[in-house]
């Protein structure tokens, strides 16, 4: 505590030495507490603006792994596939019973997939299940596509 007295008598003479408007060096005032205050919450404020922009991935559709050759037979919805395929066939993305399956199509197949894509249109897919070049690639490869109330 006696080691404390010496510096408070110091730093009142170096404050009236300067009229009481100097400060010995570490010691802050209440306004720039405010002023230090505010830039943190300024700061964090513009963190979550950013944060709250952030886009968020889609996750990849999940492909399920099917032995080659096995007949595919369902209906559903079908979209442009968005992205880069893992073979180059791959054309579409069919929705049915809470799964996606890739499709390739021969160019007939190809313009009625593409209409029933624009139109939002359900389609009847007959074909057969495919590998592509990689180990996780599976998809179906049309036979035929008929459009469906």
């Amino acid at each position: 505590m006696q080691d404390i007295f010496p510096l408070i008598l110091r730093a009142r003479s170096l404050c009236s030495k300067c009229g009481g408007r100097c400060r010995p060096q570490g010691v802050l005032d209440s306004v720039d507490m405010k002023k230090v205050l505010l830039s943190w919450v300024i700061a964090a404020a513009a963190l979550t603006g950013m944060a709250g922009c952030a886009q968020i991935k889609k996750p990849a559709a999940q492909v399920r792994a099917v032995p080659a050759g096995v007949r595919f037979d369902q209906v559903g919805s079908v979209s442009l596939y968005a992205g880069e395929p893992c073979t180059p066939q791959i054309m579409f993305n069919f929705r049915s019973a809470g799964s996606t399956v890739w499709l390739a199509a021969p160019k007939h197949e190809t313009k009625t997939l593409t209409e029933a894509a624009k139109n939002n249109r359900r389609v009847h897919i007959s074909g057969k299940w495919r590998r592509g070049g990689q180990s996780n690639c599976s998809y179906v490869e049309v036979a035929s596509a008929e459009v469906t109330r």
